[in-house]
């Protein structure tokens, strides 16, 4: 089983827009962090966390509670003034068994520790589009003045909607998931997240190592950590290790996510775009083979009729 651990802190600001959820019942962590001006962050943060809760008691997917959110958010904006350009990130993790899915939009972070660490969500953000283009490297990004530039939050979109992105995977004894706002990472490098976590510590010890860290270190933004650690309940290195499957939902429906075995042939899917962790593949088409299945069917079908009028006739 996976038990969650978070909380939040202001920083040094005055208030904090950000939200966690920690809900080990639900089997839920959460962190959204909201803007919009004076208390509307903290508007569009609760919201966020307020429908992924309600969404999961009801059995609900994510990537749905999410949309559903930017929505509410937009309605919110739409209709109260003072509430207009609001908007929240979130990433959040929904856990059953040891199993997980992940899903986030803005740049609020996952990252898998296992010894080491490794950033399992991509920033919806400039500076990410920028590394993706390869226009600038690594090193340029952490000090880009525009690195804290989102391209998309729940609530404000661009032109072509919102995108949620889910990342899904299985988390062995000993593994943990770090959620974070961006609030950590300004303030702490990920070499120094992972010595903090190297520490073996107890979830809500490892909460506030983290959070401590980022106030010592400036804390000019909220901080907001959610940790996730899988108990002793084993599950197969093998499978604990298979490549993570990253895909979107789009405003107008919940995209499909397809597991990716380790033999899995690249070349038998094609159509939608899946990113994992590293790449980028082309996905599945199978209508060739539903058509082929459609043919045998319609064959079989008429050759049914066929013999009862002959079985009629006699």
């Amino acid at each position: 089983m996976i038990q969650f651990f978070g909380d939040t802190h202001k920083g040094n600001r005055k208030h904090n827009e950000d939200c966690v959820a920690a809900d080990n019942e639900l089997g839920l962590g959460l962190v959204a962090d909201g803007m919009g001006g004076y208390a509307c962050g903290e508007v569009a943060s609760a919201l966020v966390r307020e429908t992924l809760v309600d969404a999961l008691i009801h059995h609900q997917g994510l990537s749905e509670a999410i949309v559903r959110a930017h929505y509410l958010i937009r309605s919110e904006s739409t209709n109260d003034p003072d509430k207009k350009g609001m908007g929240s990130t979130v990433v959040a993790a929904k856990s059953q068994g040891n199993s997980y899915e992940i899903a986030w939009v803005g740049d609020s972070r996952a990252y898998i520790w296992d010894g080491q660490l490794k950033q399992i969500t991509r920033d919806h953000s400039y500076v990410e589009s920028l590394l993706a283009s390869g226009s600038i490297s690594l090193a340029e990004a952490k000090t880009h003045p525009n690195r804290n530039l989102i391209t998309q939050a729940v609530g404000a979109a661009g032109e072509e909607g919102l995108e949620v992105s889910v990342v899904n995977g299985q988390l062995a004894a000993g593994q943990m998931l770090l959620l974070c706002s961006d609030g950590l990472v300004d303030e702490v490098s990920d070499a120094e997240i992972a010595t903090l976590l190297n520490e073996s510590a107890e979830g809500p010890v490892l909460v506030d190592m983290l959070i401590q860290a980022a106030v010592a270190a400036g804390g000019r933004d909220n901080i907001s950590v959610v940790i996730a650690q899988a108990d002793s309940v084993m599950v197969d290195d093998d499978v604990a290790r298979e490549p993570f499957v990253v895909c979107t939902t789009g405003l107008d429906g919940v995209s499909e996510r397809h597991p990716l075995p380790a033999a899995l042939s690249t070349s038998a899917y094609k159509g939608a775009a899946i990113t994992t962790d590293s790449e980028t593949l082309e996905i599945v088409d199978n209508s060739a083979g539903l058509r082929a299945n459609y043919f045998c069917f319609a064959i079989g079908l008429a050759v049914l009729v066929c013999a009862v009028l002959l079985w009629k006739g006699v």
